[in-house]
């Protein structure tokens, strides 16, 4: 292990107004240590197809609800022994169905919420009885007759709220910004916010004899912490921080020197090939990427891992990972370069990150314990 210093930050915050962070060169001891750590199956195996895109850790961080779609079951990672503890039987359809979800998410309350492209599903913690919340194609009042909320949601960590981009139907359009629907009542508040349209600029779409075929999409990541939510794109170095105690919306942009800042913006974007596509789709790839912010509650700390080109081999493109930390005001206090999977699995418990590795097809953990 190694101490760095940090590097050169420069950050600009925009919140009623514009002000300027004065630059900072700061030492910062950082060092880690990995251990990879397996869970035991017992006499079956974890669901793994899907990489853990339908997992959710419990609020008291001591198991993982892990959804196998395929058999309608729900099954209890126990974190503290590492082992399969327990499978749920569950029906897809009926009064209690976890429908098709595509994500799911946990409440402080311990409730579990099924997420699919058109609702969400409310399961209390025994997962015995449920509560349905149609979103897609519903008409809310605070929406215009053209506008509806995206697949894109987000549930508020106490369980009362959905954060979801909304904007005009017409998908040539970028979304308009951040609405917050409360599951109760129905009711719903917008926030515009101009990274929708941001990030409208990368999408690329495909035709043929005219018609459009297929596009491309690009993520925002949505991440509430406490009264605050923050809203980030895998495409640039930056983040939008709404406070709900304040309804005001501030916006920071960070700079590093181990990977650029943001990708390029395409200077095309229609095309009428599809064999165009793999190297459109290699061209994006080989830029820099973002992941999300990871709070770690434990060290009050902001996490935020990034990938970028290091160099090529011939036709081969070989990646360096970044990782950076952040204070409780997200600002930014170190990088350096880092091994983890940075589009992987991932969750901090009591000041370690654990991220998901399949070995061999069994689950394992790749637990990073930190000396800062």
């Amino acid at each position: 292990m190694k101490k760095l210093t940090i590097l050169i930050l420069v950050v600009v915050c925009f919140s009623c107004g514009r002000s300027i962070e004065t630059e900072k060169d700061t030492s910062f001891d950082f060092s880690y240590t990995v251990d990879t750590v397996m869970v035991d199956p017992g006499d079956g195996l974890v669901f793994l197809r899907l990489g853990l895109s339908t997992a959710a850790l419990t609020p008291d961080q001591k198991k993982l609800y892990n959804f196998n779609p395929a058999a309608s079951e729900m099954e209890i990672i126990d974190l503290e022994s590492l082992r399969l503890s327990d499978r749920i039987q569950m029906e897809k359809e009926g009064p209690n169905g976890t429908g098709h979800p595509r994500q799911l998410m946990t409440s402080r309350d311990g409730n579990t919420f099924f997420v699919s492209f058109t609702d969400v599903r409310e399961f209390d913690p025994q997962l015995k009885n449920m509560k349905s919340y149609k979103i897609q194609g519903g008409d809310f009042e605070g929406l215009q007759l053209d506008q509806s909320l995206s697949f894109d949601l987000t549930i508020s960590p106490d369980g009362k709220f959905v954060y979801a981009p909304y904007g005009s139907e017409n998908t040539d359009q970028a979304r308009e910004g951040l609405a917050i629907l409360e599951l109760q009542t129905m009711k719903l508040k917008t926030y515009p916010m101009e990274i929708w349209e941001r990030i409208h600029a990368y999408i690329r779409s495909f035709f043929m004899d005219g018609q459009m075929v297929s596009r491309t999409y690009e993520a925002v990541y949505i991440d509430p912490v406490d009264d605050r939510i923050l809203i980030s794109s895998p495409n640039f170095n930056e983040v939008y921080i709404l406070d709900l105690e304040t309804d005001s919306i501030s916006h920071k942009i960070f700079h590093s020197q181990l990977t650029e800042d943001s990708k390029k913006v395409p200077s095309v974007t229609n095309f009428d090939s599809p064999d165009q596509i793999p190297e459109i789709i290699a061209e994006s790839e080989e830029q820099v990427s973002f992941s999300r912010f990871y709070y770690d509650d434990f060290n009050k700390k902001f996490w935020r891992f990034s990938r970028d080109l290091d160099r090529k081999i011939g036709d081969s493109a070989v990646f360096k990972g970044v990782v950076t930390l952040f204070d409780e005001e997200l600002n930014q206090l170190h990088e350096e370069e880092f091994a983890d999977n940075h589009l992987g699995y991932r969750f901090f418990k009591d000041g370690k990150l654990w991220s998901y590795v399949n070995v061999e097809d069994e689950l394992g953990f790749a637990v990073f314990t930190f000396d800062f």
